[in-house]
């Protein structure tokens, strides 16, 4: 017999010098002379497969097999990537320096290719300086003027505001969750309403710690491909006998949260797509309206055993429909339909898996229909209410799925959704820690669940486990470093740590990431509209209705914008045009703040009013009746009654969270007005203990020195309002500070505001 011999294997070459490219695999990044040219993964997949065939022909079938693994694509389409390949390299089709085709056969590489066994390390690219952190959160409110807010975080020692560098490369691996919660941002007059962002219902909430700095890159990079998007709407309930609606919205958020965990596909969050539930909107509108490229609709039918679903993948831009299928199966084929339906979406839209994501997006969840259908109802009831006996009877649901399937990972996300909910509902430690059982659960049997991570990081943020829920983002983005809704996540996270100048860059690169999507634009807005920047926010607000001239919430965060920034006419016509669109309490209490800073007090009374019977458990709207109807001399009687009323909500808002400074000054300047000095005292005391930095705090000590009477104080509190950013152009229309016209010192702090 003949001895064997055994051959070391060739290692890996760590890149390959192309001509006078340098192709880094470890970083997936191509370079020329140190130069970063910027490839997307697709691209550079396809480049790297060219190269190591080199100098050899790689024909349309390899090039399919290497590249779209899994899927089914056209020539064209790999025509196509070539020649987004060549025009980020430069080259040329006619007289290529790097990619030939050869005609009818595929393309090969024609450049010199040489291994190189390790590849440099590049100097770090120059990055912008942060500045100090701020001492405290983002601002909440103001008395007539808005001011966005975001999910409070117990509040935690300032941190040095860490320099930032530039992402690693991006590896496999992502959205604003299974989200249900737009982030509201309300001030005492004016409201900025931020959009809904993300594809299930727990991901938009994450928070910030002293950790790690953030992984990003500068706000000059540019992306070169944009993310394939979709939203999901509930599938119709056609069958004979109805009763089959939770198949339809279980599906539908299902298959939502299988497609946000792919990289390079966004999901439009299954809140904002199931509002259009029932609903006649024409598919264009619908796509402008979530920001989306395609829309998956359909229906489902059960008869008995028997199930028939249809579905249709349409391009919003054109209303074309570019893919449909029906499936007529027996009911314990409906995960095998859900299967086809997620493989079917992902190769029209030629999103290209890794090998491991592609074989686990294959896998249904579960072998048993018996625990799918009762998860499916689960989570319907979770949709439905989340009412003490929908979320017991929900969480019995995934129980019983769990018992017939103990290894069914999305029965765990279920209960960690209903957990969640439920201590945020009522605060019970004992519910939180069962949440963070079960998201765990979920993720040690199927880690490809990026919902769960960002519930996951929801949870640390409001059990005040900053520094875990940072973690779990950075995970997140490190898996789809071009996640704009990971972006924006982080950008709130850095904002509650009081990490502003990170925060902006955050903001920012959410924009790069998406330059057409309304809710990354709508955070920069919100963020700047916080820090006193109005006019640097109202363009992107412009933008967002641009984009979605349909939504009233785009038209009522512009007029929010123009009345800090002092435009009382601008401001009006975008509240009018969002009352127009949808008479929400915000437009409501707006467009009475505009009436209010023009002198028209009784139409800021009459609009306030609508705005409270909307929202009849929000302070703010009852605080700003009460300040319209002082302005009434034959008013005052009941606008003592307003305030005593908003008092008592405001005290039951800081008995949920504590750590809100501007609520906590709100609370002194109703209980001053009522003339309850030891009750507002206090209150003003623990403001500015937690909050002396923020801008409403400083607004209200102004109103309540001139309470007290004590105008030198009220001007120290001005001056520091206007200094962190509180608009000139409004403390001048301000009926409270109508005393101080003739004030000389007050003159002065206008004309030299004014001046800066």
């Amino acid at each position: 017999m003949q001895p064997s011999t055994s051959v070391s294997p060739t290692p890996e070459p760590g890149g390959y010098r192309v001509g006078d490219l340098l192709l880094d695999i470890g970083r997936q990044q191509v370079t020329r002379e140190g130069a970063e040219l910027p490839l997307s993964q697709l691209s550079f997949g396809l480049l790297l497969a060219l190269v190591r065939a080199a100098p050899n022909v790689m024909t349309f079938d390899q090039l399919m097999e290497r590249v779209w693994p899994g899927l089914v694509v056209s020539q064209e389409t790999v025509s196509q990537r070539v020649k987004l390949v060549r025009d980020a390299l430069g080259d040329d089709s006619q007289a290529p320096r790097y990619i030939g085709g050869v005609r009818g056969r595929g393309y090969r590489m024609v450049a010199r290719v040489s291994p190189v066994v390790a590849v440099p390390d590049l100097p770090p690219p120059e990055m912008p300086p942060t500045s100090a952190p701020e001492t405290n959160g983002p601002a909440r409110e103001d008395p007539h003027g808005p001011v966005a807010t975001t999910p409070a975080e117990p509040a935690s020692p300032p941190t040095p505001a860490a320099s930032l560098t530039a992402p690693p490369p991006p590896v496999a691996g992502s959205k604003r969750f299974i989200s249900g919660k737009p982030l509201t941002a309300i001030v005492t007059g004016v409201v900025i309403v931020v959009l809904a962002v993300s594809a299930s219902i727990l991901t938009r909430y994450l928070g910030a710690s002293h950790e790690q700095p953030m992984v990003i890159q500068s706000r000059r990079s540019v992306l070169v491909q944009q993310p394939k998007t979709i939203a999901v709407l509930p599938l119709v309930d056609l069958s004979p006998s109805g009763g089959n609606d939770y198949i339809g919205d279980g599906l539908a958020q299902e298959l939502s949260g299988r497609l946000a965990r792919i990289p390079g596909l966004r999901v439009a969050s299954q809140t904002s797509a199931f509002a259009y539930k029932g609903s006649h909107a024409d598919v264009r509108t619908i796509g402008k309206a979530l920001g989306v490229g395609n829309i998956l609709e359909g229906s489902v039918r059960r008869e008995g055993d028997h199930v028939r679903v249809t579905a249709e993948l349409i391009d919003t831009a054109s209303g074309y429909h570019v893919w449909s299928q029906s499936y007529d199966r027996n009911w314990q084929d409906l995960l095998v339909i859900q299967d086809d339906l997620s493989r079917s979406i992902i190769s029209t839209l030629q999103v290209v898996l890794s090998s491991d994501l592609a074989q686990r997006v294959g896998q249904p969840p579960t072998a048993q229909i018996a625990a799918f259908d009762l998860y499916l109802s689960g989570i319907a009831k979770l949709r439905q209410s989340t009412s003490a006996d929908q979320l017991d009877t929900a969480e019995q649901m995934f129980h019983d799925a769990l018992a017939i399937d103990p290894e069914f990972a999305p029965a765990y996300s279920g209960l960690c959704e209903r957990y969640t909910t439920g201590y945020e509902r009522t605060r019970d430690a004992a519910l939180a820690e069962k949440a963070e059982d079960a998201c765990k659960q979920a993720l040690k049997l199927d880690s490809s669940l990026r919902e769960v991570e960002m519930g996951l990081a929801h949870l640390y943020l409001v059990t005040g486990r900053g520094a875990q829920a940072t973690e779990v983002l950075h995970k997140v983005i490190s898996k789809d470093p071009t996640d704009a809704d990971a972006y924006i996540g982080l950008g709130d996270a850095y904002e509650g740590q009081q990490r502003s100048a990170d925060a902006e860059i955050a903001y920012n690169r959410a924009v790069e990431a998406e330059p057409t999507y309304g809710a990354a634009h709508t955070a920069l807005a919100t963020f700047l509209f916080n820090h006193g920047r109005a006019a640097e926010a109202i363009p992107h607000c412009k933008r967002v209705t641009e984009m979605a001239p349909a939504s009233a919430t785009a038209f009522n965060n512009l007029g929010a914008a123009e009345i800090m920034n002092g435009d009382f006419q601008a401001a009006a016509s975008a509240f009018e045009q969002s009352i127009k669109l949808a008479p929400t309490r915000s437009a409501y209490s707006n467009s009475a703040s505009v009436a209010y800073y023009l002198g028209r007090f009784g139409e800021a009374v009459q609009r306030f009013r609508k705005a409270a019977e909307l929202a009849p458990e929000d302070h703010r709207v009852w605080g700003n009746l009460a300040d319209a109807l002082y302005q009434i001399e034959a008013s005052r009687t009941e606008a003592q009654q307003q305030y005593r009323h908003a008092a008592q909500l405001a005290e039951r808002r800081v008995g949920v969270n504590p750590k809100d400074a501007s609520t906590w000054m709100q609370l002194a300047y109703y209980y001053s007005r009522l003339e309850d000095t030891a009750r507002s005292a206090p209150c003003k005391a623990r403001a500015l203990a937690i909050g002396a930095n923020d801008v409403f705090v400083q607004y209200y000590g102004a109103l309540l020195a001139l309470q007290e009477r004590n105008v030198a104080t009220a001007l120290d509190f001005l001056h520091r309002a206007i200094v962190l950013g509180y608009p000139v152009q409004m403390v001048r229309a301000d009926p409270q500070f109508s005393k101080l016209l003739q004030d000389e010192r007050f003159q002065h702090l206008l004309a030299a505001s004014h001046a800066q």
